[in-house]
Formats: structure tokens, C-alpha cells, sequence
């Protein structure tokens, strides 16, 4: 068999917060930069044959990524459909994105006024984009590499190979995130990751640009290890 190598493959990465929309001025999204991603696609550029740099609502500097293709998304929805259009044979598909995890079961076309009664909004599941490829859409696609990441706030190991698991995934990339310490939007950042053949690899805490770097480097380099068993 032919052993890995970065340049025969096509590099998706996916970035920042998709918004559901409540009505025309209003959205549920949470605080990603996209930062993470922006480097990871960054990163890829020169490495693979080709870098997919699909994005959400990231911070004005994340937005594209140079030598890049640029694909801007709105909703969970089209982020999906964005992904699932660029899948390819012998592709890695980096979920480095915050995807919304629910949206209105029913949008307003016109603002919603303020009232002095309560108003309740009825939240169904978005589409869970990397469970759908890994239980549904990886076996037709040769040499197609799942690597997912998973923002926790507590039992990282625990979440993250649970997600794993669930998700048909390769890799999981698992980090703790809390609003006054690590995570969304901070310059520094660790990650523990787990991959599907019992292995983890922690790399941090440092600088996201140097960390980016090194998930690229690390995940080079194991799915060279197990390249004949993907």
C-alpha cells in the first residue's frame, strides 16, 4: 500500500460560530473567533494538495485564508451542505468550527417586539455534521480522515472519547474552555488528542499559532503510523 503523504490530500477545515436566526435582528451563536481554524487552514496551505477553508460568523481577521479556498456560511445548515460538497477521496476533514447546536423550530420573518409577557421560543436540534459523515457518508468515500474537536467545560477524556466514539471519528481534539480562563477567543490554548486507535497526545498550553502548527505536525504524523488501517 501506499504510504501517506500530506500532498495527495485535500484539506477541509471548518471556522467560527454559525447563527440560527430567531427573526431578522435576533440569533442564538456563541463567542468563537474562529481563530483555531483560521490557523489550522492556514497551516495547510503549501502542506496538502488543496485547503477548503469553510467559515461561519468569525471575527473580521479570520474571515479567508490566503491561497485558500473560501467558502463564507450562514446557519449549521449550510455549513453542513458546505461540507458536504467539498468530501472527497483522500480528504481530512477538520471540524474546528462552533457550529450552533440548536435552532428556533420557528423563525419570525418580521422583528419579534418586546412585551411584558413572556415570550417562549421551541429549540429543535441543528444537524450534527460530523455524525453524519462518520456514520453515513464515510464508507463512500476512500481514504476520507475525521477529525473532530470538542470544547468542554468539564470530564474533557470522558466527552471527547465519547464523541469519538459516537461519531465515527479518527481524531477528537479536546480542549477546556470557561469564560474568564481558556477557550473561545484566548491567545493561549492546550489540546488532548484522542484518536481511534487508543492513543493520546496533549500539546499545550501555548500561543493558538504555534499550537495549530503542531496539530498539523502531530496528525501528520499518526495518520502516517496508521495510515494502513484508515
Amino acid at each position: 500500500m501506499k504510504a501517506f503523504n500530506p500532498k495527495d490530500f485535500k484539506l477541509i477545515v471548518t471556522s467560527g460560530p454559525t447563527r440560527e436566526w430567531i427573526d431578522p435582528v435576533r440569533f442564538i451563536s456563541n463567542p468563537s473567533s474562529g481563530k483555531t481554524g483560521f490557523l489550522l487552514a492556514q497551516e495547510g496551505v503549501g502542506i496538502y494538495r488543496e485547503t477548503v477553508y469553510i467559515a461561519g460568523y468569525t471575527e473580521k481577521e479570520f474571515k479567508s485564508v490566503k491561497n485558500a479556498k473560501n467558502i463564507s456560511v450562514d446557519n449549521t445548515e449550510s455549513m453542513a451542505e458546505a461540507v458536504f460538497q467539498e468530501l472527497d477521496h483522500h480528504s481530512i476533514l477538520i471540524m474546528a468550527a462552533a457550529p450552533a447546536d440548536y435552532t428556533p423550530k420557528i423563525t419570525s420573518d418580521i422583528k419579534i417586539k418586546k412585551q411584558e409577557k413572556e415570550v417562549v421560543i421551541t429549540l429543535i436540534p441543528t444537524i450534527d455534521i460530523l455524525k453524519t459523515i462518520g456514520n453515513q457518508k464515510l464508507p463512500h468515500y476512500n481514504k476520507l480522515i475525521l477529525v473532530g474537536f470538542a470544547a468542554e467545560t468539564n470530564q474533557i477524556k470522558e466527552h471527547a472519547i465519547e464523541k469519538l466514539n459516537k461519531k465515527n471519528a479518527h481524531f477528537i481534539c479536546a480542549n477546556q474552555v470557561y469564560k474568564s480562563q481558556a477557550g473561545f477567543g484566548h491567545v493561549d490554548n492546550a489540546v488532548v488528542i484522542f484518536d481511534k486507535w487508543n492513543q493520546e497526545k496533549t500539546i499545550g498550553p501555548i500561543p493558538k499559532e504555534i499550537l495549530c502548527k503542531k496539530i498539523i505536525e502531530y496528525l501528520n504524523q499518526r495518520i502516517a503510523e496508521v495510515f494502513d488501517r484508515i
